[in-house]
């Protein structure tokens, strides 16, 4: 088993819920929320988004019942429906994703391996990603699951490669880093490949796979060390990429591994950082970093503080709708209150862990069943306890991860009644389980403490010392601190045995010390209410002998006397007190009357404001469309002039300023169709504006478009030349780049190269340029009316031959 397995092996025994590198739970968002924001949200992109989102929620943060599979499949086909409706290619393509990883989360391979196959372009490539990372982060070391990684990682690398995609070539390689990890390649093979694909994130300016990558390699890392300084680099890169996911991940182990380091300290401020990361950045999931802040509690002994932050840990689950790990932090409460003498409260937590381990997973909870099993053995239910055990086996096969908890069980039990051959077999086994292991945690110390208590009933001394001497020996022990009290009172048996008093002595004031710090809170504050519950009763009772005392000084003469004095004053008091509520309630009304005029009057100027506003969106949307439909105007009149024209050059002239028309027209016509009038999407309009162009030439059948736009949205004076551009370059492509017209692809890519500077480049497989071609020697109009609109974009033009014609243009919007 490699070392980052048994890290999730122990996640998920100990310390949190099994989540693998890349399996995206969702930290941010709320189910509650996403369905209230998808329900008031009308059908159109935004509805989309928010339905994959929805969907995705339901497949990672939810168990696999067949209700969230059912409920999952909702959404995704509401997404789907609406971009079909729209014609939204990203969306459609989104779903094909997210239905892919949920046909693979229900082990339809066959079906997810066919939808891939059939997918061109970058689709494509990353429907095979997403079967490499599936089958790469299955639980357990089968080959044949890395094998079928392996092909479908060669497959995208291929087809990007071929495709002339470098950003998938890329993502492609940082899932291939951990296959050969997983494959265990010889370490320098391993280092050479992440230092060669890290260089390449840094070419591409590619922060975010930069951190995703040491952020795998700190999962690998052999040692704690060299794992903190794994994730110290995976968050400097994610700091820069500004993903505040990989951020807290990261964090989050380093805090794991400072725990295992017993550096509690440590651990402690780094996870307080992680929430306070989490809050400032609206992250709603934080339920794993408070479960693991409990667990820095528990073995502290801090028992309070570790149950007030499972607690949180529980409520965030339930705020946000999450069950993925609820299970697991359900356990930990159930040990603080065992821990706590809980006991009713211990066996309730126990078992909603038990249940919902089976709802949400799938799997039969064995370290939760010995905890249920060890209070049915104390109240002498231990052959019940064999009978449960068979049925559990039977119906949930035991793997890998539940060897140690089965032997345990039955060591018990066996004990208890009174079959000490089988339970020494039993707790051998277990030991031998855990040494070969090779892995020292809180079970691995637990077992050892489990066989000394065994071998001092059956007055064994000297071995149980062999086994008592390993746990005490340790430094850095994660054994509960309550097991360890247990241990100290072990030993000071074994000492007593072998009439060693002063070492008994010493372990016995150990352990007395270890539950003095435990409970001395507790104690304290017992003391504290038995003395406030004395000196209440105290006061109560000298109220009691002065009021006695009172009542004997009276006389009869004086008590008329009180008697009238008394009515006078509860009169003149209801006097003052109705004139103060009369007073204190015109004042009120007074004030509310005013309140309200003044309500009234900003609620008639927002009225006016709003009516202003609308008028004025009106307008500019009404100027777009006139701006629109002038220029279909003259585009048509250009079109009825070259119907009485026989020059070929004339009519190339025409259709050339057509097109330009219409790269501006595209623009005014998202301006008056988009509720934002201020900016364009840079994705969706060049995507039309090169279909139009295509369709002009009538080329549908002979030239495709290969589309990689980041999502930009960019103003009417950055969009208007940017169009203008891609007019003349796609213009020149089409009509002169390509003599095997099945062929043609004209790759267009816009990205972020830095902060607030942007690169286009548009780049076809045609025949490329002339090898005499000097663009300072050039005269065509086109490439001229490039140049000085890039120049008009304070940008930088260039067009080269590569395999075709690259023309990149890198520029800083005027605003974003």
């Amino acid at each position: 088993m490699s070392r980052r397995n048994l890290i999730l092996s122990l996640i998920i025994l100990f310390l949190l819920p099994p989540v693998a590198a890349f399996a995206q739970l969702d930290l941010k968002n709320s189910l509650p929320d996403l369905t209230a924001k998808y329900r008031a949200t009308r059908k159109d992109t935004s509805a989309v988004k928010l339905a994959l989102t929805i969907s995705k929620f339901y497949m990672n943060n939810m168990g696999y019942s067949r209700q969230n599979i059912d409920s999952c499949n909702k959404y995704l086909t509401l997404a789907t429906n609406i971009s079909r409706a729209l014609r939204y290619k990203k969306g459609i393509e989104d779903a094909e994703l997210v239905n892919v990883a949920l046909l693979l989360k229900q082990n339809k391979f066959n079906d997810a391996q066919k939808l891939a196959t059939n997918a061109t372009g970058a689709l494509y490539c990353r429907l095979h990603i997403i079967i490499g990372k599936f089958f790469l982060e299955k639980d357990g070391e089968h080959n044949v699951d890395l094998d079928i990684a392996d092909k479908s990682f060669l497959k995208a690398q291929k087809y990007a490669d071929e495709q002339r995609m470098p950003m998938l070539s890329l993502t492609n390689r940082a899932h291939r880093y951990p296959l050969m990890l997983e494959r265990k390649v010889n370490h320098k093979i391993s280092d050479r490949f992440l230092a060669n694909t890290i260089n390449i994130c840094r070419e591409y300016h590619d922060k975010r796979t930069e951190a995703q990558l040491w952020y795998i390699k700190g999962s690998y890392d052999s040692t704690e060390s060299q794992a903190i300084l794994s994730m110290d680099k995976s968050i400097k890169a994610a700091l820069i990429a500004k993903d505040t996911d990989i951020v807290i991940r990261a964090m989050k182990d380093k805090a794991d591994f400072n725990l295992r380091q017993a550096k509690f300290d440590i651990a402690q401020k780094q996870l307080l950082e992680v929430l306070k990361i989490g809050w400032a950045a609206g992250y709603k999931n934080q339920q794993y970093t408070y479960d693991l802040l409990s667990a820095v509690q528990m073995a502290r002994g801090n028992f309070e503080t570790a149950m007030r932050y499972g607690l949180n840990a529980v409520q965030c689950a339930d705020s946000t709708g999450t069950e993925i790990g609820i299970n697991y932090i359900q356990f930990r409460l159930a040990n603080i209150c065992r821990d706590m003498g809980l006991k009713k409260e211990s066996i309730t937590w126990y078992q909603k862990c038990l249940d919902n381990t089976i709802k949400i997973d799938g799997r039969f909870p064995y370290f939760v069943f010995r905890e249920l099993a060890t209070s049915m053995i104390k109240e002498g239910k231990a052959d019940q306890v064999l009978k449960n055990l068979t049925r559990a086996i039977k119906k949930y096969p035991p793997d890998e991860t539940k060897i140690f908890f089965i032997p345990m069980i039955r060591a018990d039990c066996y004990q208890a009644l009174n079959k000490p051959q089988l339970a020494e077999k039993y707790y051998l086994q277990v030991i031998d389980a855990f040494e070969a292991r090779n892995y020292k945690d809180s079970y691995y110390y637990l077992s050892y403490k489990n066989i000394a208590e065994f071998y001092i009933k059956q007055k064994q001394y000297n071995n149980a010392a062999t086994y008592l001497q390993k746990i005490l020996e340790s430094k850095n022990t994660l054994l509960p601190i309550t097991d360890l009290a247990i241990a100290h009172q072990l030993q000071f048996k074994v000492d007593s045995a072998n009439g060693n008093y002063l070492s008994g002595i010493k372990h016995f004031e150990a352990a007395k010390a270890i539950t003095d710090s435990i409970f001395n809170q507790v104690k304290l504050r017992q003391t504290e209410q038995l003395q406030l519950q004395f000196e209440t009763a105290k006061r109560d009772h000298e109220n009691m002998v002065l009021r006695n005392n009172n009542n004997l000084q009276r006389s009869a003469l004086e008590k008329a006397g009180l008697s009238r004095k008394l009515i006078s004053m509860v009169l003149i008091g209801s006097i003052l007190v109705i004139g103060l509520m009369i007073y204190l309630y015109r004042a009120k009304q007074k004030s509310n009357n005013i309140l309200k005029a003044r309500q009234e009057e900003i609620n008639n100027q927002n009225h006016q404001l709003n009516l202003l506003l609308h008028e004025k969106e009106w307008l500019m949307k009404e100027i777009h469309h006139r701006v629109k439909n002038n220029l279909q105007i003259i585009s048509s009149l250009l079109n009825t002039q070259s119907s009485y024209l026989d020059n070929e050059e004339a009519l190339t002239a025409i259709r050339d300023s057509q097109n330009r028309m219409q790269a501006i027209s595209i623009v005014h016509q998202k301006l008056y169709q988009a509720d934002d009038m201020a900016t364009i999407n840079l994705g969706i309009y060049i995507e039309e504006l090169a279909y139009s162009i295509r369709d002009s030439f009538k080329a549908q059948q002979v030239v495709r478009f290969d589309f990689d736009i980041a999502s930009i949205r960019l103003t009417t004076a950055d969009t208007v030349p940017l169009g203008l551009i891609l007019n003349e370059a796609i213009t020149n492509s089409v009509k002169y780049a390509f003599t095997d017209w099945e062929q043609g692809v004209v790759a267009i890519s816009m990205f972020e190269t830095k902060e607030g500077q942007y690169q286009l480049n548009i780049q076809d497989n045609g025949i490329g340029l002339p090898v005499d071609f000097d663009i300072n020697k050039c005269s065509s109009l086109g490439i001229n009316l490039m140049m000085g609109l890039s120049e008009q974009l304070s940008g930088k033009f260039s067009i080269h031959s590569n395999n075709g014609t690259l023309i990149t243009i890198v520029f800083h919007p005027s605003s974003i």
